[in-house]
Order: C-alpha cells, then sequence, then structure tokens
C-alpha cells in the first residue's frame, strides 16, 4: 500500500524540525559571539567519492548519487555492525533478520549478488543461502562509500545495483595533528544483546611510512526484540588488522595489508532463521566458526608527468563458514576464495579548452568454492557445490571537465565509459562450463550553469552473471516434517525434504537504466560558513534475464495417500524471469555549520516483474531518516538524535490467472535515537560516547523475515589515545 498524508505530515514534521534545529544553531553561535567566544567561520569541506569514477570528484557534481561516509560519523555512532552504520543510506537495505551473520545488502531493489562489496578493493564473493554476504567490523573502518545504480561500466559484473566500497583506517585516520606516532584503546558496551567491545590501535606516519595495526574483540549475547522476545545469538568476535605503506621514491610506494574477522558463534544453522518452530530438530542451536580473511598489496606509480597515474593491486579473500551440530553428530563448512589482480592508470591533459582525465584499467579474478559434510562418504555437502568461476574485464573512461561550454555559463561534465568482460563458470557435478561475454557502456553528465546548481543524467548498462550456486545447486534444501507419518521410536514426525534442482543454462542478468537528477549547493544560508548540499534524482531500470531464486514448497500428492511414500516437499530452483523493471527516488540533504548539522534522506522504489505482474520480493517500503545534531563548544560535546520513518508495506504476487494476492504486508514504523559525545578539553585524548537507539522500544520489521528488530539498546564507549 502506498504511503499516504500521515508519512508526509511525518516528513513535514522531521524537516521542520531540522529547520528549528539550525535556527537553534544559530542562536547558540549568536550567543557565543555576544561573549566573544565565536570561532572563526572556516569553509565547509567538500565531500568526495573515489569509487563513483575510479578518481576523486566532489560528491556533489558526480553525475549520480553516492553517499560517504567518514570516520568522524562512524566514530560517532558508534555502530556494532555494517548495517548500523549504513541504516540511513537511501535505496540501501539489510535483509536477513537482526544477527550479523545473516545480513544482507540491497541496493534500489536489487540484493544478493547484485551489489558489488569491497573491502579495500578486494571483491567480498562470498554467497550462501541463509549467511550473510560478508563480515567485517565497522570499528576498523575508515570510509564507507555507497555508489548507488549501475556500475558495471567500471566493475564488471555485480555491481547492478551498485556498490558498497569500505576501506579500512589508517595512521592519518587517527593521529592528532602534528603527531607522528599514536595508539589509543577503546572500550564499549550495548544492552540490547549484552555486547561488550575491547580494542587496542598503534599507528605512525612518519613521512615515508604510514602503518596501523589494531586488534579487537566483541563478545554478545541473545538479541532483545522489540517485540519482548529473544534471538538466540551469542557470539565471541575476534578481529584484526595490519596494514603499511611505504614511499620508495616520491613516484613509487608499495603497500600491503591483512584483514582478518574470527566469529564463534552459538545459534541456529540459518543465521536468518528465528527458531520457534515447536520441533525438536529444527529449534536447535549449532556451534558456527566464521574465519574471514582478505590479504592485499599493491603498488602506486605517480611521477611527475600527467600521463601516469597508475596503481596495482593483488589480493585474496578467504571466508568460511563450519558448523558443528553436537546432537548428530555432524560438521559442515563452506569455503569461498577469492583471488584477484587489478591495475588502471588515469592520464590528465587538456584538450584544448578541456581538462581530461582518460582512465583504462583492467582487472581478473577467480572465486572457488567448496563444500564439506563429515556425514557423507565422499566429504560432498549437498547444496554447496564444488566450483569455481572466472572473470576478465577492461574498461576505458574519459571525464571531461568544461568550463563556458559551448559558450554557456557555468561548467559541464561529460563521462562516457564502457567495459567489456569475459567469465566462466564450471563443476565437479555438471559437465561443459557456463561461459558467455558482456560489453558494459556508461555516459553520464553532470551541468551546473551557476555555481549553486548542478543536473546530471546518465545511462547505464550492467550485468550480473549467474553464481555457481544458481548454475549447479543439487541435493536437499530443507527438511520438513511428513505431514502424516509419526515415528513413535523417534518420538517425532518423519521427515520429507525439498530438493535443489540446478540449471546449468542460466543466462547473466542484465539492465539498462537511465537517471536523471539535480542537485542545489549553498553557502552561508543559516550562518556565516555554513553549507547545504542537496541532490534528488529519479531512475528506471529495465531487467532482462533476471535470476530468482524459487522455493515451491509443496506436499506431493502421495504424501496422503498409503503407503504415504514416495513423499517430497517441492523444489528449489533458480530461473531467468524474462523482463522485469524497478524504478525509484531518491533524495538527500547534508547541512554542516560551526553549530550544526543536518542528514536526511528519503528513498522510494516500486518493481515489477512484466511477464506476471508480481511484485519484486527485494523491494522495501518508502523511507524517510534524518540525524541532526548540535555542537556545543563550550562543553567539548555533541548532542544528536536520528529519526526514521517507513510506511505501510504490501507485496503482490500473480495468482496466475490474470489477478493477484497479497504476499507479505509490514506496518509503518517511527523509530527514534538519541546520542551523545564528549572529548573534555581538560583530559586530552579521551573520549566518550553514549546513546540509546530505539528510545521508544518501537515493535518493527525492516524487511519480511518473521522476526521483530531489536528492541531499546543502551550504548556506551570509551577510549584513550595518546601520541607523540
Amino acid at each position: 500500500m502506498k504511503t499516504g498524508s500521515g508519512r508526509r505530515r511525518f516528513a513535514r514534521a522531521m524537516f521542520a524540525t531540522a529547520s528549528g534545529l539550525a535556527l537553534a544553531g544559530t542562536a547558540l553561535a549568536q550567543d557565543a559571539e555576544d561573549s566573544g567566544a565565536t570561532p572563526e567561520p572556516e569553509q565547509r569541506q567538500e565531500t568526495v567519492t573515489v569509487y563513483g569514477t575510479s578518481n576523486p570528484i566532489p560528491v556533489f557534481d558526480y553525475p549520480g548519487q553516492v553517499s560517504v561516509i567518514t570516520r568522524d560519523e562512524i566514530e560517532l555512532r558508534t555502530p556494532s555492525s555494517v548495517s548500523d552504520l549504513l541504516r540511513d543510506v537511501p535505496g540501501m537495505e539489510f535483509s536477513g533478520g537482526p544477527r550479523r551473520t545473516g545480513e544482507v545488502p540491497s541496493l534500489r531493489g536489487f540484493t544478493g549478488q547484485n551489489v558489488l562489496i569491497l573491502l579495500d578493493g578486494a571483491r567480498q564473493s562470498f554467497t550462501s543461502a541463509h549467511d550473510g554476504r560478508f563480515f567485517a567490523d565497522p570499528a576498523l573502518l575508515g570510509t564507507a562509500e555507497v555508489v548507488r545504480g549501475p556500475a558495471s561500466a567500471l566493475y564488471g559484473s555485480g555491481a547492478v545495483g551498485g556498490v558498497l566500497a569500505l576501506e579500512s583506517a589508517d595512521a592519518e585516520d587517527l593521529l592528532e595533528e602534528g603527531q607522528s606516532w599514536g595508539a589509543r584503546v577503546r572500550a564499549a558496551y550495548q544492552s540490547v544483546n549484552e555486547e561488550t567491545l575491547t580494542s587496542l590501535s598503534a599507528f605512525t606516519n612518519t613521512g615515508k611510512f604510514d602503518g596501523l595495526a589494531s586488534i579487537g574483540l566483541r563478545q554478545s549475547g541473545d538479541i532483545e526484540l522489540g517485540d519482548g522476545s529473544s534471538l538466540p545469538s551469542d557470539d565471541e568476535i575476534t578481529t584484526g588488522l595490519v596494514k603499511g605503506r611505504y614511499a620508495l621514491t616520491d613516484a613509487l610506494s608499495l603497500e600491503a595489508s591483512w584483514q582478518r574477522f574470527g566469529n564463534s558463534a552459538f545459534e541456529p544453522n540459518n543465521g536468518q532463521g528465528t527458531l520457534g518452530t515447536g520441533d525438536s530438530v529444527l529449534d536447535r542451536n549449532v556451534d558456527k566458526d566464521i574465519t574471514s580473511d582478505t590479504y592485499r598489496i599493491g603498488a602506486g606509480f605517480n611521477p611527475a608527468s600527467k600521463l601516469l597515474d597508475s596503481d596495482l593491486t593483488v589480493y585474496q579473500t578467504t571466508t568460511e563458514v563450519e558448523e558443528f551440530d553436537a546432537t548428530v553428530p555432524r560438521t559442515i563448512s563452506r569455503e569461498i576464495e577469492t583471488t584477484g589482480v587489478s591495475a588502471r592508470n588515469a592520464s590528465r591533459f587538456d584538450l584544448g579548452p578541456v581538462q581530461t582525465t582518460f582512465t583504462i584499467g583492467g582487472d581478473w579474478y577467480r572465486d572457488e568454492q567448496t563444500g564439506f559434510d563429515s556425514e557423507t562418504g565422499d566429504g560432498v555437502r549437498g547444496g554447496v557445490p564444488d566450483a569455481e568461476s572466472e572473470f576478465m574485464g577492461l574498461f576505458a573512461q574519459i571525464e571531461a571537465v568544461a568550463e563556458r561550454p559551448f559558450g554557456l555559463p557555468g561548467q559541464l561534465i561529460l563521462i562516457p565509459g564502457v567495459r567489456y568482460d569475459e567469465f566462466s563458470s564450471d563443476s565437479e557435478t555438471a559437465t561443459g562450463e557456463n561461459e558467455d561475454s558482456a560489453v558494459s557502456p556508461r555516459f553520464a553528465a553532470s551541468y551546473g550553469p551557476v555555481e549553486w546548481l548542478r543536473v546530471f543524467g546518465s545511462y547505464s548498462e550492467g550485468f550480473r552473471a549467474p553464481s555457481v550456486n544458481e548454475l549447479y545447486l543439487d541435493g536437499t534444501h530443507f527438511e520438513v516434517p511428513h505431514p502424516i507419518l509419526f515415528d513413535p521410536g523417534a518420538g517425532s514426525f518423519v521427515f520429507v525434504t525439498n530438493e535443489f534442482i540446478p540449471n546449468a543454462d542460466l543466462k547473466p542478468e542484465k539492465t539498462e537504466t537511465v537517471e536523471v537528477g539535480a542537485g542545489l549547493d549553498f553557502h552561508d544560508v543559516v550562518s556565516s560558513g555554513d553549507r547545504v548540499q542537496a541532490k534528488v534524482s529519479y531512475y528506471e531500470s529495465e531487467v532482462e534475464d533476471l535470476i530468482n531464486l524459487s522455493v515451491d514448497f509443496s506436499y506431493s500428492a502421495t504424501c496422503f495417500a498409503p503407503p504415504f511414500f514416495p513423499c517430497s516437499a517441492g523444489t528449489t530452483s533458480s530461473a531467468n524471469v524474462s523482463s522485469a523493471e524497478i524504478e525509484g527516488v531518491e533524495g538527500e540533504l547534508r547541512y554542516d555549520s560551526d553549530r550544526s548539522f543536518i542528514r536526511a534522506s528519503y528513498s522510494s522504489i516500486e518493481g515489477a516483474d512484466l511477464s506476471t505482474g508480481s511484485d519484486l520480493g527485494t523491494l522495501s517500503p518508502d523511507r524517510v531518516s534524518l540525524d541532526m545534531g548540535l555542537k556545543a563548544h563550550e562543553w567539548d560535546a555533541i548532542f544528536g538524535v536520528r529519526l526514521q520513518h517507513a510506511s505501510d508495506f504490501t507485496r503482490y504476487e500473480s495468482d496466475g490467472a490474470g489477478g493477484s494476492t497479497i504476499a507479505e504486508t509490514r506496518d509503518s514504523y517511527a523509530v527514534a535515537d538519541i546520542y551523545a559525545s564528549w572529548s573534555p578539553d581538560g583530559l586530552p585524548g579521551i573520549r566518550f560516547d553514549a546513546g540509546i537507539d530505539n528510545i521508544f522500544d518501537e515493535r518493527y520489521e525492516r524487511v519480511f523475515e518473521g522476526v521483530y528488530e531489536p528492541g531499546r539498546n543502551y550504548k556506551i564507549a570509551a577510549s584513550w589515545q595518546f601520541g607523540g
């Protein structure tokens, strides 16, 4: 059901509150001015995206939508998981329930492998039916970028919905001004799952060498949900980061890093499961060990010549989820290893009055999956085929900046680009290869006739190759009780299975996306030195051969007549949906001044399978978010509040007879958080952060998972940093 006047009233109230906050900040500034304590007005810093074009460009000038979360914002939010950090990004949602081991991001209605995830430039290719897409600790991050919309022209397969790029922190993010070395101890606690965090970091920057080492430990228990129930989730997470960069010469630098995420958990083998079925077999936990290691080495070459600005990166990411069920006993595991090489060079020159950056590059990577099951004679795990995929791509892109184009006022930015990819997949369980190629063009333009206005538009094509799981899945998906037969000896129902059906003939998904939008950028709006930026856009994506996993859960007729066997609980398989369409509207606003800040966003997504009329299953309700705060310099503190409102949501499915039925409904919700940060001037290096998430203990669901989100959550963190 679409949003109505209630949502509009809520949105107006939120923005009215934001305006009031800005005026309050101005009043505080005026009071400080009267007392002679007003700081000098400062120019608000320009937010820059790197992953939008692979070269730094201001977010406001970029002809598309990018959200950048800085290290300061990460610190202020004290997130427990990456989803905490990215909750308010328009068009982004996390499904899989509130367990960090089950969270899967979606962008603009695309989920799974349609969202490319990068950690320090290394692809995170782990996929599982009921576990998360990636495993990272937000405490180790320096920045997070979300590029929304197809980016296959730069990144190839998997960037149909966009790119989630995480960059680990380095010494520059942590060192105080004038310091060349430092160390930091941090402790944190949150009540909703009794989570504690302790971490220790050391870092240095001597000019030629920049290095950081960090270790951390998180321990948490069951999650208290908004409806008063508890979600079993017992975690012990160890994290580590070691990275360094050394300048051999003024032109040549080398760097290397290793990042580890290890989680020993006691929870359902389905990280997105809720338990509570009443069955002793289904309602039991397993010991789950998750390890994810990302190794990366790189080189940068940037001599005095403007024609050479080169980067080379070699990486390997290995992620394994191992589960032990003591009641059987049984051990199963899934491991995905990604090895890759990427290279690029940017040449900068002038073509007459046009400032031009010409970027060429390419990459190669291989994903290899292996499974294990201690209960099978050959160790093969059903539903986890031993298989591998290999990709190779080349791309070229031009960024042209023209002042007063064709005699018109202002600035014009043109960004054409194209990429060619080849890919193939094979498995020990199937004969022959699934192979194909793709060409992904993109053309984007941004025009600013005056300094405060930008209009932009783009056309882009994207693709996503089918994964080895979609191609080669076989074996048992899940077991359920027989509808009739009961085993008195075992004291339980006889179990029957839902089986995977492989489809080695899947075709890659292909999309065509058009996006248009505009942005405003004003200085000195409410107070001297402040800045407000806003961008809004409309996009429409036409999708061909969308890969859809369908679970046909139905008992066969033989289950209900003697001898009640053979009995099947249906099948699960992947297939190409012939045609689909997704469209939406996104808006984002940022205001910053010496006394206050405001971050606001809005997103609306609609989509349908055009062959059946069914809504696509990855959609989310219309959503408005507002984050606003006051900078109390007199108290060395920041105070803030976050609000998020989502509309009612109804998803329809075709009934096969020209009509539709309701597949799921979710109520609207409004969630409020408060937070504060204090860095007392009299105690150098000491910082305290505190907050309350979901202060009204709202009972709500972000997406349909059959489980509510966490309830009221009290958070506190303290850190001590020193150096010289």
